[in-house]
């Protein structure tokens, strides 16, 4: 991460930047907008270190804010919380509506202005992560990535320092 945030402050649109752990988790301070942000991000990822089609989350301070607080969810268990982040376009409403059906107590997910927020185990025995697993099929034609509760909050933490 160390060379990464190197070659980043480099760029024209990025003022500061922070890294979290090895997550490929960035905090980026910029006077531009996202898409000169986006542009160079996805030119030194490809450039210097050779990733192809790099998908990027990109949100402002507010908006991330606005991200966390909309969770659903109890978050007395940071790690049972994955909120899933588009890099593109989202998941349609009508897509959250026909799972409804199959999501339990322990297993279920909401779908919040674009992200999802999935509640309950990843992997597991079946009963328990069926409906994950049936949103992981979703994945597939979503691009996305997903972090569990604890990291976002710690994204918020660093990025408001």
């Amino acid at each position: 991460m160390k060379e990464l945030r190197e070659e980043l402050s480099k760029a024209k649109s990025i003022k500061k930047i922070r890294t979290y752990i090895q997550t490929g988790n960035l905090i980026i301070e910029s006077l531009e907008n996202k898409v000169e942000v986006e542009k160079d991000v996805v030119s030194i990822l490809s450039d210097k270190f050779n990733v192809k089609n790099p998908k990027l989350a990109i949100y402002n301070i507010e908006e991330y804010k606005d991200i966390l607080s909309s969770n659903p969810f109890e978050v007395s268990i940071l790690k049972s919380v994955l909120i899933l982040f588009p890099t593109k376009e989202s998941l349609d409403q009508s897509e959250y509506e026909k799972e409804k059906s199959e999501m339990t107590e322990k297993s279920k997910w909401e779908l919040i202005n674009g992200i999802i927020y999935y509640f309950g185990r990843q992997s597991g025995p079946p009963e328990e992560a069926k409906v994950f697993k049936s949103l992981n099929k979703k994945f597939k034609n979503f691009p996305h990535t997903g972090r569990n509760l604890n990291t976002v909050k710690k994204m918020l933490e660093l990025a408001n320092k």
